[in-house]
């Protein structure tokens, strides 16, 4: 019997899994992977099968794909790669579309769907042609949800500098600032998981990575650290060591140079007066 062809609704919505999940648990006995076989009327097996499928496909890894993956999975990998705002929204929709496909085989009324928190996409309010500063506010929103779940699950949920697992705690950050380059603005490979003293100590050029993705901080933090212990703790103890790397999307060498040019050790570190 052949298998079930997959639809590009589905290639989205499992791609959309792909970046929220960790790498050991592409596999059929996860829940997450079991509710999303449920809503496309698909084994878990197959399911686990095309995130192992997109996993190959990562162009920022030195892997050997599997011989067995679609042109289709391949063009959907590559267009995230180079396009990932447009492949994003693209996915939003798909999302938006296979709910209301359920929604209605179940019978689900429209009061059900507002009471139920149905999303709004599908409705286009805008007579005009242009693009409603609520449909901004949304997609803005659902980019950079989607850009922080890909990040902290890549990096297995922890502080690539002080291994903390604290998730509120956590915070994606952009390596290049997402209104410098749009290409990058939501690629993994422009994003760290840092907790929120390294994220903002990042941002303001206290320190950065050098070779192999070693810690490198400013110079001048050693001056300060002989009045503030908590500096040694915090920035210089680490100094050298290599962050933990992400399974997938390695940080892009490119963002790396931009950050260590335009960011590093600019600002003069100072106390408050």
């Amino acid at each position: 019997m052949a298998s079930k062809r997959w639809t590009n609704e589905e290639r989205y919505a499992a791609l959309k899994l792909y970046f929220e999940l960790e790498f050991g648990q592409f596999h059929s006995k996860n829940k997450s992977v079991i509710h999303l076989a449920e809503v496309l009327g698909r084994t878990p097996g197959s399911v686990a099968m095309k995130l192992c499928n997109f996993a190959s496909l990562d162009p920022t890894l030195e892997r050997v794909g599997l011989k067995n993956v679609s042109a289709a999975d391949r063009e959907l990998m590559a267009r995230f790669h180079n396009q990932p705002a447009r492949v994003i929204d693209e996915i939003e929709r798909a999302i938006d579309r296979i709910d209301f496909q359920r929604n209605q085989l179940r019978g689900v009324t429209d009061t059900e769907l507002h009471q139920n928190g149905f999303r709004d996409a599908n409705i286009d309010f805008n007579v005009s042609g242009r693009k409603t500063s609520t449909m901004r506010v949304r997609e803005e929103r659902l980019n950079q949800g989607f850009f922080r779940r890909a990040v902290l699950s890549g990096y297995h949920f922890q502080c690539c500098v002080c291994k903390t697992k604290l998730v509120r705690l956590l915070e994606a950050a952009h390596i290049k600032p997402h209104n410098e380059d749009e290409m990058y603005r939501l690629r993994p490979d422009n994003g760290l998981a840092l907790c929120r003293n390294h994220h903002k100590a990042f941002d303001e050029g206290y320190w950065t990575l050098g070779l192999d993705l070693t810690i490198e901080v400013d110079a001048r933090l050693h001056r300060l650290a002989k009045h503030d212990p908590t500096i040694a703790d915090l920035f210089l103890s680490y100094e050298g060591d290599k962050i933990s790397e992400p399974f997938r999307y390695l940080p892009s060498q490119e963002v790396i140079d931009w950050h260590r040019e335009n960011t590093f050790a600019k600002l003069e570190p100072t106390f408050l007066s």
